[in-house]
């Protein structure tokens, strides 16, 4: 859970607020022949207040090598989002990457692949934009959904 801390916090997108939204939009990924279904780790509302939170993110099994493939709901897609994830390269260090702000309508889906095939993934977030833009700019973050990889 700390490793997915340091991937919201390389984000292009900022978290605010915090109670219940009615509808949890979700997010597919299928890696190695199994597909999990994730709901949001927080999910606020257009303003970027009022979110409710959840405490466990999802696991997935995605060996060194392996591609992930991401489809966002079409409220996801129609807004702005991007994903961001943690990976350990060959010489052992962490690295932290993402898309930049996919969306618009445009972008549903992704497919996630590390730059070298001994690259091992180790964290996936999904960051959705709020209505709101903080004063640097950048987009204030609706929601996050959170995926911890296993090799």
């Amino acid at each position: 859970m700390r490793r997915l801390a340091a991937l919201t916090a390389a984000s292009a997108l900022v978290l605010t607020g915090c109670s219940l939204p009615r509808h949890y939009p979700e997010v597919t990924f299928h890696a190695n022949g199994k597909t999990i279904r994730v709901e949001p780790a927080v999910y606020c509302d257009l303003g970027g207040d009022n979110c409710a939170e959840q405490t466990k993110p999802a696991q997935l099994r995605v060996p060194a090598g392996k591609v992930v493939q991401i489809s966002v709901d079409g409220q996801l897609a129609d807004g702005l989002w991007e994903a961001v994830f943690l990976y350990r390269d060959a010489a052992g260090q962490e690295q932290t990457t993402g898309t930049g702000l996919l969306g618009k309508g445009e972008n549903f889906t992704y497919t996630l692949s590390l730059p070298n095939k001994t690259d091992q993934l180790l964290g996936i977030e999904i960051h959705e934009a709020a209505a709101a833009v903080l004063e640097t700019g950048q987009p204030l973050l609706r929601g996050f959904w959170a995926v911890e990889v296993t090799g």
